[in-house]
């Protein structure tokens, strides 16, 4: 099993959220809402619901609205936003690199009034992609490929020395008696 180990110590979750707070700031910009209301924030879909709630509040203060979360629309503006993707892929690239593609992908739209019209903002979409170094833990090395032992090889010498041991400690004491 292997790992990417970040050498410039961003994680995924600084990815991921930076990606949202991003799309928050060009939803916010395209939706057309009243200035310094009331709008309610509605997130669904899997995964970074939290942190994508997060980042619509942060930009909606920064831009002297009142954000509310809610689970439904009221006859206030609100926001509906869908989380269609988050995802990372990993890629080997030799033996001691790895490549990251981060994607996050939502759709977004507004829903004012009284009479609740709706207006589709349009999905929206961040790639990042990165390089970090990679380290092995366990049994798998981080490339088959490169591997010269295989792993039937490498799982039956430590059982070899294990079973040679126990031999000669039960020879030891059987020939002492």
């Amino acid at each position: 099993m292997s790992y990417a180990h970040d050498s410039s110590s961003i994680n995924s979750s600084v990815v991921y959220r930076s990606h949202l707070h991003s799309i928050a700031e060009e939803v916010v910009d395209s939706a057309s809402f009243v200035s310094n209301s009331r709008v309610v924030v509605l997130v669904e879909g899997e995964g970074l619901r939290t942190v994508a709630e997060n980042a619509f509040i942060e930009v909606l203060q920064k831009r002297n609205f009142n954000p509310v979360l809610s689970d439904s629309a009221s006859d206030h503006q609100s926001l509906q936003v869908v989380l269609l993707k988050t995802e990372m892929k990993v890629r080997e690239l030799d033996g001691k690199l790895s490549e990251r593609i981060f994607q996050t992908t939502l759709e977004a739209r507004t829903i004012k009034g009284a009479d609740l019209k709706v207006d589709v903002l349009g999905t929206f979409h961040r790639e990042t992609k990165d390089t970090v170094q990679t380290f092995t833990i366990g049994l798998l090395p981080a490339s088959q490929k490169n591997d010269e032992q295989g792993i039937l090889q490498r799982m039956l010498t430590p059982m070899v020395v294990v079973g040679s041991v126990i031999v000669i400690v039960y020879l030891f004491f059987t020939v002492r008696s």
